[in-house]
């Protein structure tokens, strides 16, 4: 019995240690109060198309960190990641610190169709079950976000 409760903790302990990260989020923040360089990952969420509409990318990190200097939330929705392949000024992102209910900061582009708030430019690299993101925004306030999403997977509505 006490051989089968070890076995047990250890396949338990095996599986939470081999949870895969499925993306890594890199922000540089130009103004504002988290100005610097931020990094985050997660095992959960991640990269998506076709679920925010026909022919669009997604992507959900969130974390639990309450750390309100921390980056734990990174939305992104390109409408037609197709023409994002080559640049887009179509897109929302949003970036977070904070707990949900209580940011610290947070920080949003919204071009997308009967929306202005912000300018820049998104890039989506589909390599079908891989993808990487890259950015280049100004929020309405003036605070400027450069990153890079790196998607170990994605999700996929359609094909």
């Amino acid at each position: 019995m006490r051989l089968a409760v070890i076995a047990a903790v250890a396949t338990l302990a095996a599986a939470t240690a081999s949870a895969e990260i499925v993306e890594t989020v890199k922000v540089k923040i130009t103004g504002g109060p988290n100005a610097g360089t931020h990094e985050a990952s997660t095992e959960s969420g991640g990269c998506s198309y076709g679920y925010a509409g026909p022919g669009s990318w997604g992507n959900q990190l969130s974390s639990r960190d309450k750390d309100p200097k921390k980056l734990n939330s990174l939305q992104l929705i390109v409408p037609d990641a197709k023409k994002a392949a080559s640049g887009t000024d179509k897109f929302m992102v949003l970036v977070g610190f904070g707990p949900l209910l209580h940011r610290s900061a947070e920080y949003k582009v919204d071009t997308t169709k009967g929306a202005k708030s912000g300018s820049g430019t998104v890039t989506v690299k589909d390599g079908g079950n891989t993808g990487h993101v890259t950015f280049n925004a100004t929020t309405a306030d003036g605070v400027k976000l450069e990153g890079e999403i790196d998607c170990k997977t994605v999700a996929r509505a359609e094909k």
